[in-house]
């Protein structure tokens, strides 16, 4: 793995606390996930904060999830993300969110389309429709430079989509920033842009919600040595007592 140039506890320091009553007026809540466990992995304690609150959370699961092991032969592509799916579910059953909140665009893992290919205008409309009917107050989506393609084209499409809606409150949120971050990546923020929000008394349902993700978090798939894994190291830059978000607004 390529080294890491973000300082994160330089990053993380300029964080501003957030009031969990700040909250309390969110109504509707439309998390982005390009893959089934960033929802959980990044917003975790967020929704079941939210949830609790008695606002409704919605989540769109942008890409199938399909490509973690590629090279299995007893968990083939479409395995897989049926298996990402039911993980996915179970995670956010955990946090509260029922499966009838829950969408899946279904574009191929690790091919997510970016400003400017083909089928991106159509996942902007499918965006613009979702944020119609959910009708969000906030939303959450990853951090617009996240050291990953699918991330940064989650986060091209919301912002194509919400050309056709006044204001909408967006937080953006880091994930593989923490790990693989280049000079480039790394955001420039003004004070305040940068927030922190304590989730502490919803930690051990993000815990657990997290570790509904078996395909990712063990070796339960065996056949594949190069496969994609949530490793101790990484999980941990997600189960402190803070979340963080950037809010450019």
């Amino acid at each position: 793995m390529k080294k890491n140039l973000l300082d994160k506890d330089l990053f993380l320091a300029q964080a501003i606390n957030v009031s969990n009553q700040d909250f309390d007026k969110v109504q509707s809540c439309l998390v982005l996930a390009p893959h089934p466990d960033d929802e959980t992995l990044g917003c975790g304690g967020l929704i079941a904060m939210l949830r609790n609150k008695g606002a409704n959370v919605f989540v769109i699961v942008t890409t199938d999830g399909s490509q973690s092991h590629p090279n299995s032969k007893a968990f083939p592509p479409k395995k897989v993300t049926l298996m990402r799916k039911e993980e996915v579910l179970a995670a956010l059953h955990i946090l509260g969110v029922s499966k009838q909140n829950v969408e899946f665009f279904d574009s191929k893992d690790a091919s997510l389309p970016g400003k400017g290919e083909p089928g991106f205008d159509l996942l902007v409309d499918k965006l613009i429709s979702g944020i119609e009917k959910y009708r969000p107050q906030l939303i959450l989506v990853p951090y617009q430079l996240d050291p990953h393609c699918d991330h940064r084209a989650t986060w091209q499409i919301l912002q194509q989509a919400l050309k056709s809606f006044k204001e909408i409150c967006v937080w953006e949120y880091p994930i593989w920033l923490y790990e693989l971050a280049e000079e480039h990546d790394i955001p420039t923020l003004k004070k305040g842009e940068l927030k922190k929000v304590d989730i502490s008394n919803f930690l051990d349902l993000k815990k657990k919600a997290i570790a509904s993700y078996i395909s990712q978090t063990t070796r339960m798939i065996n056949d594949d040595p190069t496969g994609f894994i949530l490793t101790e190291e990484v999980i941990k830059h997600f189960t402190t007592d803070f979340e963080y978000y950037i809010d450019r607004q």
